[in-house]
């Protein structure tokens, strides 16, 4: 067998590595770094904060409007328009997300973040409320929120990233 130009064996019969020693666990494979970096993590939670907080003044002015209100069809409007500006909103948080992290689910996580803030203080909100409706509309109201802050910012985040892979635009990671 001839040798190869540099000497030594070739790559298909390098010898396999040594397990390890019994005492001490192998390195992952990624380094032992968490997946995710601290700045993905911040963005997160500071842009979770931010819109979840936004989303928290537009459900409370839209009760307050809707409980000043004389008539049926002028507070299902502002029903209607407090749930677009909630899609809007959290539409938006996911696609800041997905742009400043680069992570695809990313903008769910934020979603759900913001929508449980929301949650929690507009559910406190009508339970302190002076007729506080029935137990299952708070349920079912606090079920609706979460999903559609989650189900939205996802969404967005996910459509936002694939729009930038698909027209080669640039990345953050």
């Amino acid at each position: 067998m001839a040798q190869r130009p540099g000497g030594g064996r070739s790559p298909s019969t390098q010898p396999r590595p040594s397990p390890s020693p019994a005492g001490r666990p192998r390195p992952s494979r990624n380094g032992g770094k968490p997946t995710w970096p601290r700045s993905a993590v911040l963005s997160v939670v500071r842009l979770g904060l931010l819109i979840g907080g936004l989303v928290i003044i537009v459900d409370l002015a839209a009760t307050a409007l809707g409980q000043r209100t004389a008539s049926a069809d002028d507070a299902a409007a502002i029903a209607q328009v407090d749930d677009l500006l909630n899609y809007l909103l959290f539409s938006l948080l996911g696609v800041l997300v997905a742009r400043d992290t680069g992570i695809m689910f990313a903008g769910a996580l934020a979603g759900l973040l913001a929508s449980l803030l929301d949650a929690l203080v507009v559910t406190a909100a009508a339970v302190l409320a002076p007729a506080p409706p029935p137990l299952d509309v708070i349920e079912f109201g606090f079920a609706r929120n979460l999903a559609i802050g989650t189900v939205f910012a996802g969404l967005a985040g996910v459509v936002y990233l694939l729009a930038q892979r698909w027209s080669g635009g640039r990345r953050s990671r």
